[in-house]
């Protein structure tokens, strides 16, 4: 059974899924994205309170995708706290230089955000997308609050 907790931070509402001990889900607003039951997650309350204090947070996440989304996710999961790294950039780390549009897809689609921070991951010429519930304003409001230039 899948079992979801909306969590106030700093950001907005972040419902956070979980599913035998893994994360599923994170997501900004106060909808799960599957079929689940509302409970307290008080481990994954901690994580985010961890996360938004600055200090580095690594849950089980259950993910699935094609090899490259994998890579891109694991990329993506090293980005320090920060830092930014374009679309190209991740690309090229995950084994397929010039697929920066193919990353931007995978961003687009990540189940995770926070914990696979896709906030860090720009357009070489600006925030690129978002696609949270805060739009770029939410996005611009997490570079800073990591301290990203």
């Amino acid at each position: 059974m899948i079992g979801y907790d909306v969590i106030k931070t700093p950001a907005g509402p972040v419902t956070v899924e979980m599913e035998r001990g893994k994360v599923i889900a994170v997501v900004f607003g106060e909808r799960p994205r599957h079929t689940s039951r509302r409970e307290k997650l008080p481990e994954a309350r901690r994580w985010l309170r961890d996360w938004f204090k600055g200090r580095q947070v690594r849950p089980p996440l259950e993910l699935e995708g094609t090899l490259f989304t994998r890579r891109v996710y694991e990329v993506v999961r090293r980005i320090p706290r920060g830092k930014t790294r374009s679309y190209g950039e991740v690309a090229e780390a995950a084994g397929k230089p010039g697929a920066a549009r193919a990353v931007g897809n995978v961003m687009s689609q990540n189940p995770v955000c926070l914990f696979i921070p896709c906030h860090r991951v720009v357009a070489s010429n600006g925030l690129g997308g978002w696609g949270g519930e805060g739009g770029l304003r939410q996005k611009r409001f997490l570079l800073d609050l990591e301290g990203a230039r």
